[in-house]
């Protein structure tokens, strides 16, 4: 009688652990499966220290006084996104960048979120595209802390382009030795950590007068404008494959939660007492578990018999191991939990490199 209650119990657990994985996974693909949002626009980060002129450049970009401008005060106190039907591109504000960690903590945080919001709706309009890293021209420097925070920014975008904007350039004649001075500290930098900074842009954001019959005309946010378009093509590309790789990771979470519903239910039916064969109940745990990799990964059923060819392999040794004798049953349980832990491994890599290498030919077929 015991041993028949233990039959049920071990059954019923095996189920509930299934149940639990659907209920995990069952949002992860849910938004996986989400058409992407794109409205064809791209975001530009634009980031510097307090003062460097980043509002007076997003407002000459605009033509209208849009942003907030102070005389060397942190104005924007969180992330502004600012833009215009005629520009191809959105501009992303962000505070001052000061040298303080946790003040650039928060920020790296605050972008960090808002970039995971794009990436779990799938929304294209909530993610970086390219950088604009600003520097007042009149500074003469490129502190190494400013960056290590660039790098740290960049990091969350791999690949992303960077243009380098030398801001308040009033002199024309120090435009090339600015210049020239930043491309000698990035050597020195780009020994230890990789920038990918594409160009190097000096500018005067707004007119200066400089007394009653000198006014300095504003010039470079066109030729600003203009490269950041030419970079939208290489920019789009590598967001999208940080979205493709991001629902990657998505069907790959969903299909480890289904392996540890799996392991756990493997564990329990041979810790415990059964009257029935425990390789049945095994084996039954496996194949749910299998199904499910599949589901995860979309498999069609050509692509899920190559993923259970690999598998069955792989049993052919792997069941040597389980004895299911009634005698040691706390070995055999961790044997059962460690052989499912290897299956559902292979199955899921399997079926992984499947639905990337399916997915590889539907955008070659649709570039062709």
């Amino acid at each position: 009688m015991g041993q028949k209650y233990y039959d049920k119990t071990a059954e019923k657990l095996s189920k509930a652990n299934e149940l639990i994985a659907d209920k995990q996974t069952k949002k992860d693909l849910e938004l996986v499966e989400r058409p992407v949002i794109d409205d064809k626009k791209i975001n530009v980060l634009v980031m510097g220290v307090s003062g460097a002129g980043k509002s007076t450049l997003i407002n000459s970009v605009l033509g209208e006084e849009k942003a907030k401008v102070g005389d060397g005060e942190a104005i924007t106190q969180k992330m502004r996104i600012y833009e215009k039907e005629d520009v191809m591109f959105r501009m992303v504000d962000t505070v001052g960048l000061e040298y303080n960690f946790m003040r650039q903590q928060k920020i790296l945080n605050e972008l960090s979120q808002w970039s995971e919001d794009g990436l779990s709706r799938k929304n294209l309009a909530k993610l970086i595209h390219c950088i604009w890293f600003c520097i007042d021209a009149q500074s003469k420097r490129v502190p190494k802390e400013s960056l290590d925070y660039l790098y740290k920014i960049s990091k969350m975008w791999t690949g992303v382009p960077i243009i380098v904007v030398f801001t308040k350039s009033y002199s024309t004649k120090a435009i090339a030795e600015n210049e020239e001075m930043f491309w000698k500290v990035m050597k020195k930098y780009q020994k230890k950590k990789k920038l990918n900074v594409c160009n190097v842009v000096s500018l005067l954001a707004k007119e200066f007068v400089v007394d009653d019959d000198i006014t300095l005309k504003n010039y470079g946010v066109e030729k600003l404008v203009e490269l950041t378009s030419d970079l939208m093509p290489k920019a789009k590309e590598i967001n999208e494959e940080v979205m493709t790789n991001w629902s990657f990771r998505m069907r790959k979470n969903a299909a480890k939660k289904y392996i540890k519903a799996a392991r756990r239910s493997a564990f329990t039916v041979t810790i415990m007492p059964t009257k029935g064969d425990d390789a049945q109940f095994i084996e039954n745990i496996w194949e749910n578990m299998f199904q499910n990799i599949a589901k995860s990964f979309v498999l069609d059923e050509a692509d899920e018999a190559k993923m259970r060819e690999k598998v069955n392999k792989a049993i052919k040794y792997l069941k040597y191991y389980l004895s299911f004798t009634k005698l040691l049953r706390v070995v055999n349980a961790f044997l059962a939990f460690a052989v499912t832990d290897i299956l559902g491994d292979i199955a899921s890599d399997t079926a992984e490199d499947l639905h990337k290498a399916k997915k590889k030919a539907e955008k070659k077929a649709s570039l062709n």
